[in-house]
């Protein structure tokens, strides 16, 4: 596992680096501008500033988080960012465990597809209409302004080119129901949305009948950056369900990995709002905004 460890730091350290950079420009750019604050900020500057504190939870790497707190604590010194990230089903977890206990810490939630319209369902985003939305197309916020999606991941089938010929790479779903796969591919152990899409693609009888084939080929890990880890470290020849970008960030590190995109191809959008009972709500909007 060494390997595959060392490939997590340098990747992780790899988005960070570029995340930082883009971050950096805006700021150099916003500062130029003599623009301090972003459309509408300013309503909620003084009082946000009052508060002191605002706290992301978050899908996102560590690296990434840092990166998206210390930039904004550049342009609103006086408020502390913070951030806690976990697995996605870990992070709705524990908010839902702090919600029924009435010990609110989270303030600007950002999750995946699957949670975040059950934390909508649930009633527990607060509605939040920022003047950024209007940049964000339809599909990627919420009708009633609960959420709004800050990126999006494509899943794609990532494989060892070590391992994998290239006349062997897969090209539908289906040629990875042949014997040579078996026991050679790894799985998230959540695929929510990648299962509903493929299995909608499908049609629910021959998709839950491809399902049931593809388990007995298939072994679970929790993590997509975990399946890419595994699958440059050579303990498996494949990984369904991760993210075209987790195995392109691999490739600068030395990883002998590559993917491709099976048809139909799921889009894991990002929902981030307001805790409805955020404690620091006008610190809340000030970094939806930001």
């Amino acid at each position: 596992m060494k390997f595959s460890s060392k490939f997590h730091v340098q990747s992780s350290t790899l988005v960070a680096k570029i995340l930082k950079r883009m971050l950096g420009t805006l700021l150099v750019l916003w500062h130029g501008a003599g623009a301090a604050d972003p459309a509408g900020a300013q309503e909620w500057r003084a009082k946000a500033e009052a508060e002191g504190k605002v706290m992301m939870y978050a899908t996102f790497t560590a690296a990434d988080s840092k990166t998206l707190v210390d930039a904004f604590k550049q342009v609103y010194p006086k408020i502390d960012a913070t951030y806690y990230r976990t697995t996605d089903s870990a992070l709705m977890e524990r908010f839902l465990a702090e919600n029924r206990a009435g010990q609110n810490l989270c303030d600007v939630m950002l999750t995946t597809s699957f949670y975040g319209h059950n934390l909508k369902k649930r009633g527990l985003f607060a509605p939040y209409d920022s003047p950024e939305r209007k940049y964000f197309r339809d599909g990627y916020k919420d009708p009633q302004a609960m959420w709004t999606s800050t990126y999006t991941n494509y899943g794609a089938f990532g494989y060892n080119t070590r391992a994998v010929a290239k006349t062997s790479v897969p090209k539908t779903f289906n040629d990875l129901l042949k014997p040579e796969w078996k026991g050679q591919i790894t799985l998230d152990s959540h695929p929510y949305e990648w299962f509903g899409t493929t299995l909608k693609a499908m049609g629910e009888e021959k998709g839950l009948a491809y399902m049931r084939e593809l388990a007995k080929q298939t072994e679970l890990r929790t993590g997509r950056n975990l399946l890419a880890q595994l699958v440059a470290a050579g303990e498996f020849k494949g990984a369904l369900t991760g993210y075209s970008q987790t195995f392109e960030a691999l490739k600068p590190a030395g990883a002998p990995v590559d993917w491709v995109y099976l048809n139909p191809v799921f889009a894991n959008i990002h929902p981030t709002g307001i805790a409805v009972k955020a404690p620091h709500p006008n610190a809340a909007h000030l970094f939806i905004d930001f």
